[in-house]
């Protein structure tokens, strides 16, 4: 389907129970997505206040021209990890010309993706087969919690380690781990699980990081361990980058993988909206918002955002019925930049990364894994061969989803020879 230049002017007129179910879906989106925001920030290697700035007005701009009503924009795990994965061969993480790179990431993905959409290239990007997108999560779960652990333990690794030297590094460190910033993100963790299972409403990550906030100030934990530090109060204003063009050019494989891999992530976000709600979605108008999107997080400083499939799940479990839950969750996030910056200061890094483990440990799916061989033996093959690659890759591991599309396209000439 060809998508619409402004589709917002399309959306229903909401009445006052559309309203009141909006504004309350939004305002439940943002107190996870605030807590979220900061620590997938620190998945990505900049600096936390640029996870909300990436929170803010991108989630507008993919609400006002996507396709799908309820599908929560912003920060997410896997597209933060693939642009630390991208940028790891070319700057210091949390360095200027980190950022800048990310900045640089952002635009090129964002530019790639709404080019596609306008082009109608969706369906080719919705045939691509589901084992792929199944090895290549379920490692880049595993890297992600591996590179999180050393954070939540209090235990220093070298950067930029492949996953067995990481885990080396690890567990040589554990007898000199910081008990008390292993405290606090054990902890985490386990508060996160239990209220989970006993009070799914409840916005976990708001509570433990409130909670965590007022002990860290209280035991003067800045002083023994990493917190989040001072954030720049105010909302971010638009601004073109220094764009080094030998360095974008480098970086274009890895615009094109983080596109691909956010929009795959993003319409396994939107069809199961769309089941639920029985509304029809346009593949391509939902390729031209994320695209702008993630465009936007560019110029407004920050890295590549996506849909995210939690959230989104969120939005629509508490009764959101048009995309302005999104823009009321955008609003509150920007309340917080405004007002709520300050009081973040004692928020301990390994919290962060106990938010990260715990929201990161759904994409495990061992069983699908294993069970994938009980059907095409071609579409397990794929799975698993971009499984192995991505570790073996790590960090880099768009390498491994390389690996995953030379596979699909082997398969595919096997057959075109079998036809």
């Amino acid at each position: 389907m060809k998508p619409s230049l402004l589709p917002f002017l399309a959306w229903p007129r909401s009445d006052g129970a559309t309203w009141r179910a909006d504004l309350i879906a939004g305002a439940t989106v943002a107190v996870v997505a605030i807590p979220q925001a900061l620590a997938y920030a620190q998945l990505a290697g900049v600096p936390p206040h640029l996870g909300l700035y990436a929170a803010f007005v991108p989630t507008v701009i993919a609400a006002l021209f996507g396709a799908s009503a309820q599908l929560s924009t912003g920060p997410v795990a896997l597209t933060a990890l693939l642009t630390a994965a991208s940028l790891s061969a070319f700057a210091q993480p949390g360095s200027a010309a980190w950022v800048a790179l990310a900045v640089v990431l952002s635009l090129g993905a964002g530019l790639m993706q709404a080019a596609a959409g306008v082009a109608r290239l969706g369906r080719l990007v919705e045939r691509l087969p589901a084992s792929l997108m199944l090895g290549f999560v379920n490692a880049a779960a595993l890297v992600i919690l591996l590179s999180q652990l050393p954070t939540m333990l209090g235990v220093r690794v070298p950067a930029g380690g492949g996953v067995a030297d990481t885990l080396r590094a690890l567990l040589a460190g554990l007898p000199s781990a910081s008990p008390v910033t292993a405290a606090f993100g054990i902890v985490s963790v386990l508060v996160l699980l239990g209220l989970r299972r006993a009070w799914p409403w409840l916005p976990g990550a708001l509570v433990v990081s409130v909670v965590a906030i007022g002990v860290s100030a209280a035991i003067g934990y800045e002083l023994r361990g990493a917190v989040v530090g001072d954030l720049p109060p105010g909302l971010p204003m638009p601004a073109w980058p220094a764009i080094d063009m030998a360095a974008a050019v480098a970086l274009l494989p890895s615009m094109l993988l983080v596109a691909l891999i956010s929009f795959i992530e993003v319409t396994s976000s939107a069809r199961v909206i769309a089941a639920r709600t029985g509304v029809a979605w346009n593949v391509n108008q939902e390729l031209v918002g994320q695209g702008l999107a993630k465009l936007a997080s560019g110029v407004f400083g920050a890295f590549p955002v996506s849909g995210s499939f939690s959230r989104s799940a969120l939005n629509l479990s508490a009764g959101a019925r048009t995309a302005w839950a999104s823009i009321v969750s955008a609003a509150l996030v920007g309340v917080a930049l405004v007002f709520a910056a300050g009081s973040l200061h004692h928020l301990p890094t390994a919290v962060l990364a106990a938010l990260i483990v715990s929201a990161v440990g759904g994409l495990l799916t061992p069983r699908e894994l294993v069970g994938a061989w009980q059907g095409s033996r071609a579409d397990a093959a794929i799975a698993w061969i971009t499984l192995v690659a991505t570790l073996l890759s790590a960090p880099r591991i768009h390498y491994g989803l390389l690996a995953g599309l030379a596979a699909v396209g082997l398969r595919a000439a096997v057959n075109r020879l079998r036809g």
